[in-house]
């Protein structure tokens, strides 16, 4: 059984219902629970696509910094590396696979991005540091 927070009135389900197939879902509240797993696995990939959205606004913003250090690049790195944790842990069993697919592609293309900037940045800083040796 798996609980959702209300957010909103209304819920809808992409998939198909047929009369053979039970749907139990129990309002108290604020919650509701649903025992059917591919009706929760819609409402699951809905709420990890959300996170992946603003995982990605992050990530472009951190991306887009002009930053000497190359902190924003790790923090970025870092918050990728996190929510894929997170996925793997907790909601790999409960997302579809095109979902998934996607979702991976995008963050190993914006992982080589941070790499190829930090890179970047420690090769300009360390040639900095031999022209003041000089």
């Amino acid at each position: 059984m798996t609980n959702f927070f209300m957010i909103e009135k209304s819920y809808e389900y992409s998939g198909d219902l047929t009369l053979g197939k039970e749907l139990n879902v129990t309002l108290k509240k604020e919650i509701i629970s649903i025992y059917d797993l591919e009706i929760q696995k819609v409402f699951i990939t809905n709420r990890v696509y959300k996170k992946y959205l603003k995982l990605l606004k992050m990530v472009n913003f951190y991306l887009n910094s002009e930053d000497d250090t190359g902190t924003a690049y790790h923090e970025a790195l870092n918050e990728i590396e996190k929510f894929r944790q997170l996925v793997k842990n907790k909601y790999r069993k409960y997302l579809l696979d095109e979902t998934l697919k996607e979702m991976s592609k995008e963050l190993t293309k914006k992982m080589k991005d941070a790499k190829k900037r930090i890179l970047y940045v420690d090769i300009n800083n360390y040639a900095n540091e031999n022209k003041h040796i000089k």
